[in-house]
């Protein structure tokens, strides 16, 4: 038994020792998180006061750091407060990575879920969650040291939890009757206030598109957990995907979370850079 529990946590150990990320993806990666943030900011800025009013109405405002603008102090100057946070969450896209900033960021981020937290979908959380595992994401770190060792443990979090997100979600959608038959998406289409009229393409209306479409989406969500690992297919899944989640920011008016899950794939595809360079100067300060 003890041999068995030494060779699975050693086989984790070589996992996450192993599983580095090119430092462009990690600041690629970094940046559209916090750019999408900033923007759903900077757009909710003309119901501002809207939001604000209800969510004092309802008796927000602590001394916590996601709660200090309802306070009674801020009734009066909350557009300048919103200004400073979007200040720092701007200062944050430009600035190379600090833990401070992360956290400050992360903060912020909860603080417009609590403004926001009656208007707020799926992609708003996952934001949040990537936003919050940013705070232990950094770039040029040593392969063996304890800070890369976290790293590199912090991005497998993140790509297992968006493959389990893919898989239940998939799972349940088989177990819906609407999906298997395709009528889910012959129902959201008239739905005028949550699919774009605009974009949407007469075809997309046939009883057998539907179908099509249906099973494609419930097929890719089940293959996508598995195949992403292996590089002959990473490449087709990552451009599927990407179409993927196009579509629903066009046709489902979901432009925030379709962003939200593509930011995901940021750190699943190689940009190519040669990560020795940044183990070599690590190695280097540690000889020094």
């Amino acid at each position: 038994m003890k041999k068995i529990t030494y060779k699975f946590i050693t086989y984790f150990e070589r996992l996450i020792e192993n599983h580095i990320i090119p430092n462009r993806n990690i600041v690629l990666f970094r940046r559209c998180a916090y750019l999408l943030l900033l923007l759903k900011m900077i757009l909710i800025w003309p119901e501002l006061s809207m939001f604000y009013k209800h969510v004092v109405s309802i008796g927000r405002g602590s001394l916590k750091p996601y709660e200090l603008m309802f306070l009674p102090f801020f009734y009066n100057y909350y557009n300048f407060y919103w200004l400073f946070l979007s200040t720092i969450v701007a200062f944050g896209i430009f600035k190379k990575r600090s833990r401070w900033l992360s956290i400050a960021v992360f903060i912020i981020s909860i603080n417009y879920l609590f403004l926001t937290f009656k208007a707020i979908n799926f992609g708003d959380m996952l934001l949040n969650f990537l936003i919050f595992m940013l705070i232990f994401i950094r770039e040029d770190t040593f392969k063996y040291s304890i800070n890369g060792m976290i790293n590199n443990a912090s991005i497998l979090i993140i790509q297992v939890h968006f493959c389990l997100l893919y898989f239940y979600n998939a799972f349940g959608k088989v177990m819906q009757p609407f999906w298997r038959d395709g009528s889910f998406f012959k129902n959201i289409w008239r739905l005028s206030y949550y699919a774009n009229s605009n974009f949407i393409p007469n075809w997309f209306l046939n009883p057998t598109s539907n179908l099509l479409i249906a099973w494609a989406v419930i097929l890719f969500e089940f293959i996508f957990p598995i195949l992403i690992w292996f590089k002959l297919y990473k490449k087709p899944l990552i451009f599927i995907g990407l179409f993927f989640h196009l579509g629903i920011s066009l046709f489902l008016s979901l432009p925030d979370f379709g962003l939200a899950m593509a930011i995901v794939y940021i750190l699943f595809f190689n940009l190519k850079q040669d990560t020795s360079s940044n183990i070599n100067r690590s190695g280097l300060k540690l000889i020094k």
